[in-house]
């Protein structure tokens, strides 16, 4: 009896190191990509920047932006934080790590509306049968795990939005998840650390 589980011990091991890797390496596969495409089309941005400031302040006020990614940051988190960090720089060139303090806060906040939104949903029976019955394995598995797997979605490209609703689906500890969510801001810095110093 006692094999099974530890099986099912090393199979959960295995899980979680081949998805902390498979992040690992994605995440720096973009940001090599990332960094190399900047700084190819780095000459030609002098001439861009100044056009794209102009029509940034004029079509894009604070007022439609902050909602906007507000909204992507608790359902799905369809569009990459990168942008609207260089819309942060652009509009606000004098202070553009206050406004990334501003753009990590509404994600962190977006991430508890989707840890809402998540647990609001597993209330609903077929949800609930689909996700216990079905996918019991995985909820274990996340249950377990899911303070590692909060994590590398809150600092890796990997959608902080979804990461977050599976969390509240699956009931997971919400102080904890508050405390764990916090790691977002430091992949906040860490890349505009990298798209600042390259613009």
């Amino acid at each position: 009896m006692r094999s099974p589980q530890k099986s099912f011990s090393l199979d959960q091991r295995s899980e979680l190191y081949t998805l902390i890797t498979v992040n690992v390496l994605k995440a720096l596969t973009v940001m090599a990509a990332l960094v190399a495409l900047l700084w190819l089309v780095r000459p030609y941005l002098a001439l861009y920047q100044e056009g794209l400031r102009i029509f940034i302040e004029q079509r894009l006020p604070p007022t439609y932006v902050f909602p906007l990614f507000y909204i992507s940051e608790s359902i799905l988190g369809l569009l990459p934080p990168d942008l609207f960090m260089l819309w942060a720089k652009s509009r606000f060139p004098e202070a553009p790590y206050l406004m990334v303090t501003v753009l990590a806060a509404i994600s962190y906040l977006g991430g508890i509306t989707a840890y809402g939104i998540g647990s609001r949903i597993e209330h609903i029976p077929s949800v609930h049968r689909y996700l216990f019955e079905r996918h019991a394995e995985h909820v274990e598995f996340m249950k377990k795990w899911g303070g590692v797997f909060i994590v590398i979605a809150a600092l890796l490209p990997i959608p902080f939005a979804m990461a977050s609703t599976i969390a509240g689906m699956i009931e997971y500890p919400f102080r904890t998840f508050l405390l764990i969510g916090l790691t977002r801001f430091l992949r906040f810095y860490a890349y505009a650390l990298v798209l600042f110093n390259i613009l």
